[in-house]
This record gives C-alpha cells, sequence and structure tokens, in this order.
C-alpha cells in the first residue's frame, strides 16, 4: 500500500513538473528571428533591440521595422540597455530546462531507493515524461512557425504600408515639386509679360511719336505736292490749250486738203466715166459690126448649103 501511494506521489510530481514545464514554456517570450534585430523609425528610434516585445518599443511613435545588426550599427543605433544589456541568450532556455532537471534527479533517487515493480513505474513515467516534452517541442515548434509566419505576413503588410507611404510621400513631394515649378513658371510668365508689356508700352510711345512725326512730314509732303502738282496742272491745261489751237488748225488746214482731194478725186472720176462712156460706145459699134458681119456669114453659108444641094441633085441627076 505505501510502494503504491509512493508510485502515486511520484506520477503527481511528474505531472506538476510537466505543467510547470509547460506555462513557462507559454510565457517565454517567442525568440527573435535568427540574425535580425528591431528599430523604431519615429523619433524615438535611438536603439536596436533584441526582441520586438521590449519594453522600449512600446511608446514608438513610429514603425517597428527589422533589420541586420550590421545596418543597425551603419545607421548610428546603439544597442538597448534592457533587452541587451550583456545577458547570455542560453541563460532563459536553462532556467527552462532547470525543474525538468531537477525533477528528473529527484526521480533518479526515487528509482533507486524503491523496488523493482517502482522502476518500471519510474521507466514508464519517463517514456512518458519524454513523449510529453516531444509533444511540447512539436508544439513549440509550430507555434513558433506560426508566429514567424504571422510575423513575416505583419513584416509584408508594414512593408506594403511603408511602399504605400513612400509613394504617397513621393507623390506629394513629386505634386509640392510640380506646383513649385508651375508656381515659377507662372511667376517667371508673369514677369516675362510684365516686361513685354513694359516694351510693348515703350515701344507703342516710340511708333505713336514715330507715325505722328511722319505723319507731318507727310502732310507738308503732301501739301507741297499738291502745289507742285496744281503748277503741274496749270502747266498741262496751258499746253492743252496749244495743243487744241495747234490740232484746229490742223484740222482745217486738213479739211481744206481733203476737199481739194475730192474735188480732184471726183475730176478723175467724171474723166474715167467719159472715156468709159467712149469705150462702151465703140465696143457697142464692134459688137454691132460682129453681129452684122456673123448675119453675113450665115447668109452665105446658106447659099454655100443651097449650092451645095443643087450639087448633090445635080450629081445624082447624072
Amino acid at each position: 500500500m505505501s510502494a503504491r501511494a509512493f508510485h502515486i506521489a511520484i506520477l503527481l510530481l511528474l505531472l506538476t513538473a510537466i505543467g510547470n514545464a509547460s506555462l513557462q514554456a507559454r510565457s517565454h517570450t517567442v525568440p527573435p528571428s535568427p540574425g535580425l534585430v528591431y528599430y523604431c523609425t519615429g523619433a524615438s528610434g535611438g536603439y536596436y533591440h533584441k526582441l520586438k516585445s521590449c519594453s522600449e518599443l512600446r511608446g514608438c511613435n513610429g514603425v517597428v521595422m527589422p533589420l541586420t545588426p550590421t545596418t543597425a550599427k551603419s545607421k548610428g543605433l546603439g544597442a538597448c540597455p534592457v533587452c541587451l544589456s550583456g545577458q547570455s541568450p542560453a541563460a532563459a532556455p536553462a532556467a527552462t530546462t532547470a525543474p525538468a532537471a531537477a525533477l528528473t534527479a529527484t526521480a533518479s533517487a526515487a528509482s533507486s531507493a524503491t523496488s523493482p515493480q517502482a522502476s518500471r513505474y519510474m521507466e514508464k513515467a519517463e517514456r512518458e515524461q519524454e513523449k510529453a516534452r516531444k509533444a511540447l517541442e512539436k508544439a513549440e515548434q509550430k507555434r513558433l512557425k506560426e508566429e514567424k509566419k504571422r510575423e513575416a505576413a505583419e513584416m509584408k503588410l508594414r512593408a506594403k504600408q511603408m511602399k504605400a507611404e513612400a509613394k504617397a510621400r513621393k507623390q506629394a513631394i513629386e505634386e509640392a515639386r510640380q506646383a513649385a515649378k508651375e508656381a515659377e513658371r507662372e511667376a517667371k510668365a508673369k514677369r516675362q509679360e510684365a516686361r513685354d508689356s513694359r516694351r510693348e508700352t515703350a515701344s507703342l510711345k516710340r511708333d505713336t511719336e514715330t507715325r505722328m512725326r511722319q505723319e507731318a512730314s507727310d502732310m507738308r509732303a503732301a501739301a507741297e505736292d499738291k502745289r507742285f502738282e496744281s503748277e503741274e496742272l496749270r502747266r498741262e491745261a496751258r499746253e492743252l490749250k496749244r495743243e487744241a489751237a495747234a490740232h484746229k488748225k490742223s484740222i482745217a488746214l486738213e479739211k481744206k486738203r481733203l476737199e481739194a482731194e475730192q474735188r480732184r478725186q471726183e475730176n478723175a472720176l467724171k474723166q474715167q466715166a467719159a472715156l468709159q462712156k467712149q469705150e462702151a460706145e465703140r465696143m457697142k459699134r464692134e459688137a454691132e459690126a460682129i453681129r452684122r458681119e456673123a448675119k453675113e456669114q450665115r447668109r452665105a453659108a446658106k447659099e454655100a448649103e443651097k449650092a451645095a444641094k443643087a450639087m448633090r441633085k445635080e450629081a445624082r441627076r447624072m
């Protein structure tokens, strides 16, 4: 009966030790990713931290970002005095496994002082303990993997957010730069417009003065031209009068010449008509003579024909 109670006590002790180890493992902070540290991008980010859950990162006014220690040192960041105070990283796991080691030593001492049945129970308990430890290790590894996945997803999301913020800031900077360029161009255009307006005003003033002087000079020249033109017109009127008188005189002379030429032509035509009349009378007399001669020839021909007929008749009688 005492041996059974002893075995039950040992089992209770083992279960208590396993529960304590499980609680300590669950309460232990997840170790950071190998080779990475964390820092705050805000104004309070003067240190880099080993643990993401460090108390110094709770008041971060920016984004907690991972990076390598070399990069952190190159940025001029110092080691956190809380989570990187010089303690060995293996201290926490050793403290976690200390109850299990003590429990093993107690079980071995108890097994050396008990009977073979107790040793079998102890071996069985050790096997159960080993199974439980492996299950805990597997669960811990799974939890670590899930934690890493979650941290990777958070890092990816933060990277995406930072990329979007950087893009928005870049776009805002670009918009501000474009607005500044546009304002500068508008100011330059306004200055150029003012200079052009001043130059145009001065040019208009010069052009107006030049135009007025030119108009005055043109008016004087026009008056002088009109005076010369009136004198020229008067000279041309005198010349036209002289030409008209000469032309009238030449017309009278030409009229006289034409009248004399017409009388001469009329006399010549009369003489030509008289000659033509004489020629017509002569031709008429010649035609009359030709008709008489033809009449004589026809009469002679008739007489010759009569003579020929008489000769043929005479020839037939003969």
